[in-house]
């Protein structure tokens, strides 16, 4: 449900490193959008009337990469992820804004990409783990072993042999824009994001990237994505690797093991 909230000069809407939840619209008064850098408020712009906030929290669960405070006094239609969907059917006029900011987000992306790639025509030529829709890779079986009760029970069976990529994993959802290729139960405090992790297949082998999850993913012990870890393409380089889906305490710890085909 849409809802419309108030603030005050001064009032801050969320900080940097909030958790995500929603996306705002303001019909009324002026926020400015700052960013912490070596301890120091650096400003990012300065929004206005019919201007939208916070929309990446529409598709991901990342924390907070920025703070949003109002200037004046300010009044935002609050748009929360989990009736975003249903805004395409009641109101279409603010999801159509909602989707415009996000196709502007992924404009300035590609833009970026672009420069990069201009600047280092070496580096930046591929992606570092090309992706392969739909197919097997031809010379390695990929398993995932449940460790835990709770993982176990995830899997459609233990091992669970993973046969195509991009191979996504997330929380289960009835929100008709989340795409899973497994899709895991969760329940509140939520280890797992509604878009949490990919196998994916590139030139090299088999690689997991994080997707947007807040607290990311543990690879062998190492943080991947998340607020610090992370957010390229990691690959798998040993027989066996050891998996936990949200934070070191997350019940959802796994086996990943790579078999190749003679």
């Amino acid at each position: 449900m849409i809802t419309l909230r108030k603030f005050q000069p001064g009032e801050v809407i969320f900080r940097e490193n909030d958790e995500s939840g929603s996306a705002y619209i303001i019909e009324k008064g002026l926020v400015e959008v700052t960013r912490e850098v070596e301890g120091q408020d650096v400003h990012l712009a300065r929004l206005g009337e019919k201007e939208i906030f916070g929309e990446m929290s529409i598709i991901e669960e990342r924390p907070r990469c920025a703070t949003v405070k109002a200037i004046e006094e300010t009044v935002v239609q609050e748009i929360p992820r989990s009736n975003f969907s249903q805004s395409l059917q009641s109101d279409p006029d603010v999801a159509m804004s909602l989707l415009k900011a996000l196709f502007e987000r992924l404009r300035e992306a590609n833009a970026t990409i672009m420069e990069l790639q201009k600047d280092m025509p070496l580096a930046c030529h591929l992606p570092e783990v090309p992706v392969t829709h739909g197919e097997k890779h031809p010379c390695v079986t990929v398993l995932l072993e449940g460790m835990t009760p709770t993982a176990v029970k995830t899997l459609p069976s233990n091992p669970f042999e993973i046969k195509k990529f991009p191979f996504r994993i997330g929380r289960e959802s009835h929100d008709p824009l989340v795409t899973n290729d497994l899709m895991i139960p969760d329940s509140s405090p939520y280890q797992i994001a509604i878009h949490h992790l990919a196998f994916v297949q590139g030139k090299d082998g088999i690689g997991v990237v994080d997707r947007g999850s807040q607290f990311g993913s543990l690879l062998n012990g190492d943080q991947l994505g998340g607020v610090d870890g992370d957010p390229k393409p990691v690959m798998l380089t040993e027989p066996e690797s050891i998996l936990v889906l949200g934070h070191v305490t997350s019940p959802f710890k796994y086996k990943i093991c790579l078999h190749t085909k003679e």
